[in-house]
């Protein structure tokens, strides 16, 4: 009959591999959600944001290998922001360049970080909606809109307990952001037709 001491090494054991899992499993986050944010950071520039975001999928799939046997880990905060990440840039790749949007098992992360991401993409389409209404390109800030209004409308649907999936800010703030470029879009347009007939005079 083992004794205690014996027991405690083989828990050692485990529980050094978790350990050694989870230093891992966070050095693959940080280095995803570098990917991500640089994914975007080409989308707004106007860039092709496919090799960084191919990057972050393979090292999103490593992470998963990593903490397959640890699903406690695998739901840990640090991963659901990875994943929050990816579901975000995804999302956001699609709606810009106007196809159909991922699903979570596509992107192949939980349904809470695909639906935190799609909170998240409503801020970086303002970015577009203001880069194409500085550009005096109405029609391109209003379909970005139009975009905008639908993510709204699909977060608004998960009306869950916090303890659950953490939507009642991201909603709080993508209803401002939603009215603010309704506002700024009225006025451009206000102002666009001013400047229309001032010219015809």
């Amino acid at each position: 009959m083992p004794d205690l001491t014996s027991i405690a090494k083989k828990m050692r054991g485990r529980l050094d591999k978790k350990e050694s899992a989870r230093e891992d499993a966070l050095k693959l986050s940080r280095k995803i959600i570098r990917e991500c944010r640089s994914s975007i950071a080409s989308i707004q520039g106007g860039r092709d944001p496919e090799e960084t975001i191919e990057a972050a999928k393979k090292m999103h799939l490593q992470l998963k290998k990593v903490l397959a046997d640890y699903p406690d880990l695998l739901a840990s905060g640090y991963t659901v922001d990875a994943e929050q990440e990816l579901a975000e840039v995804e999302i956001l790749s699609a709606a810009i360049i106007d196809v159909d949007p991922p699903t979570p098992e596509k992107v192949g992360v939980t349904d809470e970080a695909f639906v935190l991401g799609l909170g998240d993409s409503i801020g970086e389409l303002r970015r577009v909606f203001l880069h194409r209404l500085m550009k005096d390109d109405v029609p391109g800030a209003e379909s970005m809109l139009r975009k905008m209004e639908n993510f709204f409308s699909i977060l608004m649907t998960f009306d869950y307990p916090d303890a659950l999936i953490a939507t009642k800010r991201k909603q709080d703030i993508a209803r401002g952001l939603v009215e603010k470029c309704r506002g700024e879009l009225i006025l451009s347009a206000q102002m666009s037709q001013l400047r229309k007939d001032l010219n015809e005079e």
